[in-house]
């Protein structure tokens, strides 16, 4: 099976289309509602830092100098890098205010997706289970709910430890090919969607208590297909309101994903009516 961005895209339709089915709605409800309640914590948060970002953009626009004192470290570092680079040359400034934007953007939709994916990781892993089994007709191994619960958040901040560790390294490299602008923001865009799909993907595999290390050989073996599904989850979780429900239809496509399109035969759990739902 070739690998391919839009089977990744649509994987993440496919995701949202099997929300509507009855037998998953119970186990939606719950993941929704913590959406809902950080998504006004968080929104509110960001929205203290608008006339700040906003008057930075006029200033770097206008080619003025721009009046750090009453901005955040953050926000006075990234003016002063911005603004220099500016000066230097003056048609990037168009350039640069948007990458700006889109990396507070950025920001906002990867802190509510870890903090959500934290508190909802046993909700998820129901609900990864529930659509195996609508999928396929065959349930992932029986377990109690308590030993469901430790070991999915077991599994959260083994994947927080991977992406804090890489990002790092990543963050390391953007800062020494800053002055190329582009590199900087492809190497994030890459790895903000190869996050993604290891977050999502990860819930089938690890209701089979597969290890993390078999996640990342499964996702480079269609990296294009990863990185197209990750990519648009991560473009759905930069858009306000629609944040609150990509969550639960990342977690369905992901799961089907896995099943339809990642999973190799032989592995343990293949099951000949992985396809059933696939051609609807």
């Amino acid at each position: 099976m070739t690998s391919n961005p839009v089977h990744g895209v649509d994987a993440l339709m496919r995701g949202a289309r099997l929300l509507t089915r009855r037998e998953l709605r119970p186990f939606i409800i719950i993941p929704l509602l913590i959406n809902l309640v950080l998504f006004v914590a968080l929104t509110a948060i960001m929205l203290t830092q608008i006339d700040g970002l906003a008057e930075y953009l006029g200033s770097l626009l206008a080619h003025e100098p721009v009046n750090t004192e009453n901005m955040s470290w953050w926000e006075s570092l990234m003016a002063r890098g911005a603004a220099w680079a500016a000066n230097v040359i003056q048609w990037l400034a168009w350039l640069i205010a948007i990458l700006v934007v889109l990396f507070f953007l950025f920001v906002y939709g990867y802190l509510f997706g870890i903090i959500t994916n934290i508190i909802a990781a046993p909700f998820n892993g129901f609900l990864a289970e529930k659509v195996e089994e609508l999928l396929t007709g065959k349930a992932p191994p029986a377990e109690t709910i308590g030993s469901m619960v430790w070991r999915t958040l077991g599994r959260e901040l083994r994947k927080l430890r991977y992406f804090i560790g890489w990002g790092l390294v990543v963050l390391v490299i953007s800062l020494f090919t800053s002055w190329t602008v582009f590199i900087p923001a492809i190497l994030t865009a890459l790895w903000g969607a190869w996050c993604m799909a290891i977050q999502y993907v990860d819930y089938p595999l690890d209701n089979h208590q597969r290890p993390f290390d078999e996640l990342k050989n499964v996702l480079l073996r269609r990296k294009f297909t990863t990185l197209g599904f990750g990519g648009a989850v991560m473009l759905a979780k930069m858009v306000p309101i629609l944040n609150i429900f990509v969550m639960p239809a990342a977690v369905a496509g992901g799961t089907a994903l896995w099943i339809e399109r990642l999973r190799q035969e032989g592995d343990p759990g293949t099951d000949s009516q992985s396809t059933e739902l696939q051609n609807r």
